[in-house]
């Protein structure tokens, strides 16, 4: 009976030891670090497909999608960050309202569709242009999304790069060009992570340490 009891009293010993470790694993852990939050403007002309894009980025409906017409806001989760992304309407009434939106704007996204005709491409290379010279807007960080990739004959990002004159008119910024598409929002959310280096280079450094 008495040898019984000691293989008892060390089982129960064992097992003590074994909930305290994973007390001290599981409920003493350190609270994960929030992400940051940074808000930006995403822009672009008319039909250029951002408002479907965001919809699909921030996990909102798609479906019977209407065109912004004002602005909409919009929440995408990144591993590294939260954008908080100010969708402004393209239309040719709406674009001289812009710059009452820029106040805050910490980062620049503007959406292109890849499939556009030449006038369009050098009409979107105009407003892009326009903005980036507006003072709300001086030195912050630029992404264009090359959108609507999935479109047979879309141009390609290094092309459209190329006839919008970007190495020009984004000179005195950081920036970079991203093609996407909706049905492929990895490639926007790698764009939108670079977006998110050129804010804050620390948080580049964060995500390659938790890799």
């Amino acid at each position: 009976m008495g040898e019984k009891c000691q293989w008892c009293s060390l089982a129960y010993a064992i097992c003590r030891i074994g909930c305290f470790r994973c007390y001290q694993t599981v409920c003493c852990k350190e609270p994960s670090t929030p992400r940051p939050s940074y808000s930006v403007i995403a822009i672009g002309l008319s039909q250029a497909g951002k408002s479907m894009l965001f919809a699909k980025l921030s996990g909102d409906a798609s479906e019977k999608l209407e065109p912004t017409v004002g602005f909409s806001v919009k929440a995408v989760q990144l591993p590294s960050a939260i954008l908080n992304v100010k969708e402004l309407g393209g239309g040719d009434n709406v674009r001289k309202y812009w710059p009452h939106y820029f106040g805050g704007a910490q980062g620049i996204v503007f959406v292109v569709d890849s499939c556009c005709n030449d006038d369009d491409v050098d009409l979107a290379a105009a407003e892009l242009q326009e903005v980036l010279s507006h003072s709300s807007l001086e030195s912050l960080p630029l992404l264009v999304l090359a959108n609507k990739q999935d479109v047979n004959g879309a141009r390609s990002a290094d092309e459209l790069s190329r006839m919008m004159g970007l190495d020009a008119i984004a000179r005195k910024r950081n920036w970079h060009i991203q093609a996407c598409s909706k049905d492929d929002t990895e490639s926007a959310k790698q764009g939108l992570s670079k977006l998110v280096s050129f804010i804050n280079p620390d948080t580049e450094t964060s995500e390659q340490n938790r890799l």
